[in-house]
């Protein structure tokens, strides 16, 4: 979803170099509030994260301020380093289109685990052992199949690994998920691409059988092994709202006919 109102006033920087990005942003007449990931001022109109880490751990504390993603190798539509001066002062003029990106909230039988922003997966421990895994939605089972593993993936996540491993590059805001097997042990069909609906999980997973320990990987940390008794549930989260703007870096151009002075 987007949005095209305007949002000027003070932002909050975070992140790498947080204190360089903080120089630039006062040279063009924009106030900046202190603030960290876990605590935003509620009188920041957006946040400036500098970095992947910066940005995971917005979404991990459930940010609901817009969020102007900087030096991000991802889908999220990140601003490059050498962009940000102009990007500011865009973000200063409320000249921006906010994007609603989505999130997944992970669930091990039925406890919450974490907040998603790029991929969720299941991958075998130990190298040259295999698992099975089941993959259902709300409409009933879509696969099981052997593999190394599976990688789970938002429109954020799906220029990354999933990308690497096969899986369809989805647009910023589609409400839908790239899945795709990591060295499936078949000549099937090796990637599906799943709606993501409002309230239900979008999908769910369990081992069928495991000949190592399985890990489960959130935006590349680990949070431990699943067992074949384990069933992971993954449901569509609250969205990130993203600044979107002409430096942004988004699949297929898309800025290039959303972006408008709304003045």
């Amino acid at each position: 979803m987007m949005s095209e109102e305007r949002h000027e006033g003070p932002v909050t920087v975070v992140g790498d170099d947080a204190g360089v990005v903080v120089e630039l942003v006062r040279s063009v007449g924009v106030q900046v509030v202190p603030g960290s990931p876990a605590e935003i001022d509620e009188a920041a109109t957006a946040v400036i994260a500098v970095g992947e880490d910066a940005v995971l751990d917005l979404v991990r504390h459930g940010c609901t301020t817009p969020v102007l993603p900087v030096a991000v190798d991802s889908g999220l539509g990140s601003v490059p380093a050498d962009s940000l001066q102009s990007a500011v002062e865009r973000v200063r003029d409320g000249e921006y289109v906010r994007r609603d990106t989505p999130t997944l909230d992970v669930h091990v039988d039925g406890d919450s685990v974490e907040t998603a922003l790029a991929d969720v997966m299941l991958v075998t421990s130990e190298p040259a052992h295999i698992s099975e895994y089941t993959l259902s939605t709300p409409r009933g089972e879509v696969a099981t199949f052997r593999a190394d593993g599976v990688v789970i993936a938002t429109p954020a996540g799906s220029r990354g690994y999933a990308r690497r491993v096969g899986g369809a590059v989805l647009d910023s805001g589609a409400a839908a998920l790239s899945v795709v097997p990591v060295g499936m042990f078949s000549t099937t069909k090796g990637h599906w691409t799943i709606s993501l609906p409002e309230g239900d999980p979008a999908v769910t997973a369990s081992i069928k059988r495991e000949e190592a320990p399985v890990s489960l990987l959130i935006d590349d940390r680990t949070y431990g092994h699943l067992d074949p008794t384990d069933r992971l549930s993954l449901v569509r989260g609250e969205p990130l709202p993203v600044i979107s703007l002409p430096e942004s870096d988004l699949p297929f151009n898309a800025n290039s006919e959303q972006i408008r002075d709304t003045q």
